[in-house]
């Protein structure tokens, strides 16, 4: 069957369990995740990537959101680009761009008055004593990194955080910039409830109406989640030919609700299943991904939601076209046409069965990443007999841990910030300072 592809993603390769960060709204989640111990990101990038290879992903939207030394962006996206290389998988990396609301949606000022000092000093000399560059710099920086990465399997995009972080300076001119050189756009939009309030308060007439203003909805943009999303939005995003990718294990992980599939679907909307580095299982297991969108976006009762078919083309071509602007429907196992294509055991699914069920059904079903012996990609056999090809990935994991938990004690200490911070925040949205 064709490779699933990954609309969305940010590449842990820690899986957040693992740092105790689960159970909580998004926002003070995101406060909690912040600051996690360095690694070699050829380390990080290579144990995600690799993962979602042996899951069947073939094609990954790497949404680069959490540098390890952003003073250094350009040379750790080439590493991470090697990383990609050595697993042989396809991808874009879209370098997180941000400008505005670095503790909260524009509240930072009301969290640092209400930090204890120890809290405030930290968190001041950690991620505010380096200001961001302006909105043409940002858009350069990306472009740089085009130049310096781009090649055969990785492509390059703009990557605006999401409104909530982006001045309307940076999104007019990330805009701009696609609309010139026609370089794909991708970002977070409309993930939570609290996004919701923030942006209707900054956008009276609508946030998606300003960005369609400065030209950013086109078939150029990918977005992720849009949970919040209300019709007369999804027609427009149906007209403009944006795609949405749907997270669902990391909407429910993060208490953000379900994203209103079916009616994207029926709306037009062009679709992918992404994985977020927030799976189910915490295993970055695409098959489990699909079966879970399949039981809760099918209908209810005799209503039909989303038919089987349109879920496997959201997760195998949808993506696809997130990361390389071509879903690769049409091409699929034909002469000279990009091979990217994965090979599943189905005796071991079908064992036991009496009556014959259909492929798509069965794969729905029952199948896991176990399930998967091989994984091509561009031709070249990525994935053999449920192993990958590149490189020992168990061995490669271990090391990664080893210097995650070198660096815990430090960790430790940052989260007592982060539990300030996240209480906080709490304190602000809960009063509403976000609508204000």
């Amino acid at each position: 069957m064709p490779a699933f592809a990954n609309g969305h993603d940010h590449v842990r390769g820690v899986p957040p369990t693992a740092l105790a960060a689960f159970d909580l709204p998004l926002e003070l989640w995101l406060a909690q995740m912040s600051g996690p111990p360095a690694c070699d990101p050829f380390l990080i990038a290579a144990a995600a990537l690799g993962r979602q290879a042996l899951s069947g992903c073939g094609s990954i939207m790497v949404h680069y959101t959490r540098p390890q030394d952003p003073t250094r962006i350009v040379q750790e996206l080439k590493v991470v680009a090697s990383a990609a290389r050595a697993v042989g998988v396809r991808v874009a990396i879209a370098p997180a761009l941000r400008d505005i609301n670095a503790l909260g949606y524009a509240v930072d000022e009301q969290v640092l008055a209400r930090l204890p000092p120890a809290a405030r000093a930290a968190i001041k000399e950690r991620l505010l004593s380096r200001p961001p560059g302006s909105p043409a710099e940002q858009v350069q920086l990306v472009d740089e990194v085009a130049l310096q990465v781009e090649g055969p399997l990785v492509d390059v995009q703009y990557g605006p955080y999401g409104p909530e972080w982006c001045s309307d300076a940076l999104l007019t001119a990330v805009a701009e910039a696609s609309a010139r050189n026609e370089r794909r756009v991708h970002m977070h939009l409309m993930e939570s409830k609290v996004q919701r309030e923030y942006l209707d308060a900054r956008y009276p007439g609508g946030p998606l109406r300003f960005l369609d203003s400065i030209g950013l909805l086109s078939p150029r943009l990918s977005i992720a989640h849009a949970v919040w999303l209300r019709p007369d939005e999804m027609d427009l995003l149906a007209k403009r030919g944006v795609s949405v990718s749907i997270n669902t294990s990391s909407n429910l992980g993060l208490r953000n609700g379900m994203a209103p599939v079916a009616e994207l679907y029926r709306r037009g909307v062009p679709l992918a299943q992404g994985l977020d580095g927030f799976s189910v299982d915490d295993d970055d297991d695409a098959f489990r991904e699909l079966r879970l969108n399949y039981m809760l976006h099918r209908g209810t009762g005799f209503e039909q939601g989303m038919p089987l078919s349109a879920l496997f083309h959201a997760a195998c071509h949808g993506g696809r076209r997130i990361v390389t602007g071509d879903d690769g429907a049409q091409t699929l196992l034909q002469v000279s046409a990009p091979a990217d294509f994965m090979v599943l055991d189905r005796a071991a699914l079908a064992q036991d069965l009496v009556l014959d069920v259909d492929d798509e059904m069965l794969v729905a079903l029952r199948a896991t990443k176990a399930s998967m012996r091989h994984l091509f990609v561009d031709g070249r056999e990525v994935v053999r007999d449920g192993e990958l090809q590149g490189f020992d990935l168990p061995a490669l994991q271990a090391e990664l841990m080893a210097q995650v938990r070198h660096g815990a004690p430090a960790y430790r200490d940052w989260r007592q910030v982060t539990a300030a911070w996240a209480g906080t925040l709490r304190e602000v949205y809960m009063g509403a300072l976000h609508r204000s």
